[in-house]
C-alpha cells in the first residue's frame, strides 16, 4: 500500500478553551484531491495553516513525506515542497504578475539584478498555466479579483510542490471562472497532491475524490463528494437544512416598498488605472431604506466603483459624489467617512494585533452626526463576536471576521452603507445571516449600496439591481421584475441558465 504524503494525527489547535482544531485526523495519499468543507468556525483555514506551518498545533502531529513537520517552520515546509493560497490573495502588489511569479521560483535569489534565465522560463510556464501570460508585465494591483486568484496559483505552482493547499479558491469568482479553475485543478500534475478548503460544494465535486467535513474543529464526516451530500449530519452542519430557506414575507426582494429620499448620487463617475478608464459616466441614486445591488463580471468595475465612492480610488475629472447634496469628490477617505459613508471592504481589512473589543472602540461618528448603535448592541446583533471580545482576527472564522468588518462600520452611524464581496467565503446558512442583517439595515433606513458576486444574495436582498459591463452602466433592474423575467440577469451576465437545444 502505497504510504502517505501528509497525515494529521489527532491534531488539536486550542485558542484558551475553546478548540479551533479538536482531534482531527487526516490521511492524503500522493496525488489526492482531498476538499476539506464545513461551516464557518469549523476550522477549515486553521487546518491549512497548520499544514503550511503558520500555525502549530497545540498537540498531535503533522507528517510529511515520512517526517513529522509539526515544529518545522513555514519555511522549511515550503522548501521541502508545501505551496498555498490563502482566503484572501496575498500578493504583492506593486509587482508585475511576473515579478509576483519570480519570486517563488526555486533558486532565483531576490538580490539578483537579473532574473536567470531558467527562473524566467518557469515563470512564463507557471503564468501560461493559468491563463495568465498575456499580463504578464501588469501590476498585481490592476488585475482583476478572478486573475488576482489565478496569479496567486500561478506564484505557488512555480515553488514547484508536492503538496498544494488552496484555501478558498472560488470565493467571489463568477460563474465561468470557477468552472476555469476546476479545469486548471484537474490539469494538474497526477502526482501533485492537492488539499482545498472551500464552500462552493458543485466545485469542491468537480475536483475533489474525497471530502472531509469539520464542525466547531471536529471531524464529522470524509467520503466521496456524493456520499458527503447525502450525510444527514453534513446537511444539517453545513447546508442548514433543519433552518428555512423561504424569503420572510417582508423582504425587499418580495414586496415593494416606497422609493426612499436619494442619500448618495453620483453622477459621471469615471475611474482609471495608469490612464486605462475602467468606470465611464457612472450614474446612479441609493435611495435610504434601499439596497442597491451592483453585479457583474469580475473585472467589470464593481470593486473600483465601490473604492471610488469612498475615496481609496481617484475619480476623474467632472465626476459628482454627492451625499445629502454635499459633493464628496476631491474629499479624502476620512472626510468621506466623517460625512457619513461608511464601507466593508473585500477581505474585510481588519487590524491583526486588536481584538473584537478594540476594533470596535475604534469608530467615532463626527460630532455632527449621533451615533445610532453602541458596542453593546452591536454585540447582540452580532452574538457570535460577543463570545469572541477578546480574539484577534486570525482567531476568528470567516464569517465572524466579516461580521466584525460590518459591526465596525456601522458604529461609525453611516447614512450610507458600501458592501464590497459581503458573502465572500461565507458558508451558505451565514450568508442567510448576512441577508437578515442587510434586510434589517435596510428597513431601518439606512442606503445600502452592495456590489456583489453571489446573485442569489443580490437578488434577496435587492430593491434594484445595477448591471455593469465593459466600464459602463448597461441595464438597471428592479428586483420585483425579476419574477416576471427571471433570466434577464443570468443572460445579462452571460451565465446561461438553460441547455441549447441541438439544432
Amino acid at each position: 500500500m502505497t504510504s502517505a504524503l501528509l497525515r494529521l494525527e489527532t491534531v488539536i489547535r486550542s485558542y484558551g478553551a475553546r478548540r479551533a482544531v479538536d482531534e482531527v485526523s487526516v490521511e492524503l495519499p500522493p496525488g489526492a484531491r482531498h476538499a476539506i468543507i464545513g461551516p464557518n468556525g469549523a476550522g477549515k483555514s486553521t487546518l491549512l495553516h497548520l499544514v503550511a506551518g503558520t500555525l502549530r498545533p497545540t498537540t498531535g502531529r503533522i507528517h510529511y513525506a515520512d517526517h513529522d513537520i509539526s515544529r518545522w517552520p513555514a519555511h522549511r515546509r515550503a522548501r521541502a515542497g508545501i505551496a498555498r493560497t490563502w482566503q484572501h490573495p496575498a500578493l504583492a502588489r506593486p509587482l508585475t504578475a511576473m515579478q509576483n511569479v519570480l519570486l517563488a521560483v526555486p533558486g532565483q535569489r531576490l538580490t539578483a539584478l537579473r532574473p536567470q534565465p531558467h527562473a524566467v522560463t518557469a515563470a512564463h510556464t507557471a503564468l501560461a498555466q493559468v491563463g495568465l501570460a498575456e499580463l504578464a508585465e501588469r501590476t498585481a494591483g490592476q488585475l482583476a479579483y478572478g486573475d488576482q486568484r489565478r496569479l496567486e496559483i500561478a506564484v505557488a505552482l512555480a515553488a514547484e510542490p508536492r503538496l498544494l493547499l488552496l484555501d478558498e479558491p472560488s470565493a467571489g469568482l463568477a460563474a465561468g471562472e470557477i468552472a476555469r479553475l476546476a479545469e486548471l485543478i484537474r490539469a494538474l500534475p497526477d502526482d501533485m497532491t492537492v488539499l482545498l478548503v472551500d464552500h462552493n460544494l458543485d466545485f469542491v465535486a468537480a475536483v475533489s475524490g474525497m471530502v472531509t467535513v469539520l464542525h466547531h474543529g471536529q471531524h464529522i464526516a470524509t467520503g466521496t463528494p456524493s456520499e458527503i451530500r447525502e450525510h444527514p449530519d453534513v446537511r444539517r452542519v453545513y447546508l442548514g437544512a433543519d433552518a428555512p430557506t423561504s424569503s420572510a414575507p417582508d423582504s425587499p426582494a418580495t414586496t415593494a416598498a416606497v422609493a426612499g429620499t436619494p442619500v448618495l448620487r453620483v453622477r459621471n463617475l469615471g475611474a482609471a488605472y495608469t490612464g486605462a478608464p475602467v468606470l465611464t459616466d457612472i450614474t446612479l441614486d441609493v435611495r435610504a431604506g434601499r439596497v442597491t445591488a451592483v453585479v457583474g463580471r469580475n473585472g467589470a468595475g464593481k470593486t473600483t466603483l465601490i473604492n471610488t465612492i469612498a475615496g481609496l480610488h481617484p475619480s476623474q475629472p467632472g465626476t459628482d459624489i454627492l451625499l445629502h447634496g454635499q459633493n464628496l469628490a476631491g474629499r479624502d477617505t476620512r472626510r468621506r467617512a466623517r460625512a457619513g459613508i461608511g464601507l466593508v471592504p473585500q477581505g474585510r481589512r481588519l487590524f491583526a494585533g486588536l481584538t473584537v473589543d478594540e476594533h470596535l472602540a475604534l469608530p467615532r461618528p463626527h460630532h455632527t452626526r449621533s451615533r445610532t448603535v453602541d458596542a453593546r448592541q452591536v454585540l447582540h446583533l452580532f452574538p457570535a463576536l460577543a463570545q469572541r471580545r477578546h480574539h484577534q482576527p486570525h482567531q476568528l472564522s470567516g464569517g465572524e471576521q466579516q461580521m466584525l468588518a460590518l459591526a465596525r462600520a456601522l458604529l461609525a452611524a453611516p447614512d450610507v452603507l458600501l458592501l464590497d464581496e459581503p458573502s465572500e467565503g461565507l458558508a451558505p446558512a451565514v450568508v442567510g445571516q448576512l441577508a437578515a442583517i442587510i434586510t434589517a439595515l435596510a428597513d431601518a433606513g439606512t442606503a445600502v449600496l452592495l456590489a456583489e458576486q453571489n446573485l442569489a444574495l443580490a437578488c434577496q436582498v435587492a430593491h434594484d439591481i445595477t448591471v455593469l459591463d465593459q466600464a459602463r452602466i448597461i441595464r438597471r433592474i428592479a428586483t420585483a421584475d425579476l419574477r416576471q423575467y427571471p433570466t434577464d440577469l443570468h443572460n445579462l451576465l452571460t451565465v446561461p441558465t438553460t441547455t441549447p437545444t441541438p439544432s
